[in-house]
C-alpha cells in the first residue's frame, strides 16, 4: 500500500532520493500512446534489475538471479477505482509478444517519460526526515553517494497493496 522512509543517518555527498509519479505519467501520454499500450503486457524480474547492476556477473551468479521467479503484469495497471499508472520501472524485463529490441526500446522511452522533471521529485535528506509514498505508483531511486560516507534509512512497508491484475 505504501513505504515510509526514514532517514536515520544522512551521507555528507550524494545520496538524495528521485521519486517518479507514474500515475501523472501515463495521464500526459497521448490517446494514440494510450491505446497501443492498453492490452501490452511486461514480464518483470530480479535478473533485469541486477543485469543492470552487474552486466559482467559470471554464469553461476546470473544462474541465481533465474532462481526469483518472474512476473508477468500489465504496462498500464488500471486500479479497482479506475485510476491507472504505468508498470515500469529496472524490474522490467520485457514486452511479451514483441521483438526484444523493440520491447525493450519502448521501456527504456517510457522509464525515461516517466522521470522527466515534470513528474518527478528529488528529496535530499535531513537526519530525521520521514517520507511516505505510493510504492505502487510511484517510482523511487537513491542518488549515489561517497563510499567514505554513512547512509543509514529504515524502510517500512505497508501492507494492504492492491493486487495487479
Amino acid at each position: 500500500k505504501a513505504t515510509l522512509l526514514t532517514a536515520l543517518e544522512v551521507a555528507t555527498e550524494g545520496g538524495d532520493t528521485e521519486f517518479a509519479n507514474l500515475y501523472a505519467a501515463y495521464d500526459s501520454l497521448s490517446d494514440d500512446d494510450k491505446a497501443r499500450f492498453a492490452n501490452l503486457r511486461v514480464v518483470h524480474s530480479f535478473a533485469a534489475t541486477q543485469r543492470l547492476i552487474n552486466p559482467d556477473a559470471s554464469d553461476r551468479v546470473r544462474a541465481s538471479w533465474e532462481k526469483v521467479p518472474s512476473r508477468e503484469h500489465p504496462l498500464v495497471w488500471t486500479r479497482r477505482n479506475g485510476r491507472k499508472s504505468l508498470l515500469v520501472g529496472t524490474t522490467a524485463d520485457y514486452i511479451v509478444g514483441l521483438p526484444a529490441e523493440e520491447g525493450r526500446a519502448l521501456l527504456d522511452r517510457l522509464l525515461g517519460w516517466a522521470t522527466q522533471p515534470r513528474f518527478s521529485l528529488r528529496h535530499q535528506w535531513s537526519r530525521g526526515d520521514l517520507v511516505i509514498w505510493d510504492n505502487t505508483g510511484i517510482l523511487h531511486r537513491a542518488q549515489p553517494y561517497t563510499a567514505a560516507s554513512r547512509r543509514l534509512m529504515h524502510r517500512t512497508t505497508l501492507l494492504g497493496e492492491e493486487a495487479v491484475a
